[in-house]
């Protein structure tokens, strides 16, 4: 490619022999060395970083698979563990669905009853009504006939006293007279 390119620039300086064609070189100095020993140094610590990388991701594989076959094996020791624990809790199920059946039909029960009961203390309440409705026109009458017959016994009193005072006062006077 070189070649190609001393070829070509021959080929325009032919063409022109009027201009010249100068290619410089550089001149490679202290600062151009560095560079490149600084890029050789960067391109081996990227070589040991992926190397690096590379070992880190095979340890990190090799504990992934460690992983996996402890899970395994406690997923295999587990399992009669969850199938046991699996039909207790269907049990629990069971007793619990009974108990709800249970406790709703002595709910029923118990409201049945209390309704009852309340029935009963309404009954009740209007026959004690009634019967003090009863007892109160029983002691009306009983006053009545308790006031008519004191009335009744003071009135003979009255009239017994006083038929007894004008025999009395007719004894006395009888007696009087004579005297």
């Amino acid at each position: 490619m070189i070649y190609g390119l001393i070829a070509s620039s021959a080929l325009l300086q032919a063409a022109r022999t009027d201009t010249l064609i100068a290619r410089v070189i550089p001149v490679r100095g202290v600062l151009d060395l560095s560079s490149g020993i600084l890029q050789l140094v960067l391109l081996l610590l990227g070589i040991g970083s992926l190397v690096t990388l590379v070992v880190l991701l095979l340890a990190v594989r090799e504990g992934v698979k460690r992983v996996n076959v402890l899970i395994e094996q406690f997923a295999a020791d587990t399992k009669p563990l969850i199938s046991k624990a699996t039909a207790v809790v269907s049990d629990a199920r069971d007793v619990v669905a009974t108990l709800r059946s249970d406790v709703k039909r002595v709910t029923s029960a118990a409201t049945a009853i209390s309704d009852q009961l309340l029935d009963a203390a309404d009954t009740t309440a209007k026959r004690v009504d009634d019967v003090n409705a009863v007892l109160d026109v029983i002691q009306g009458e009983f006053e009545a006939s308790a006031i008519s017959a004191a009335a009744m016994i003071r009135g003979v009193r009255t009239g017994a006293q006083t038929l007894t005072g004008e025999r009395t006062r007719r004894r006395e006077g009888s007696t009087n007279s004579r005297e």
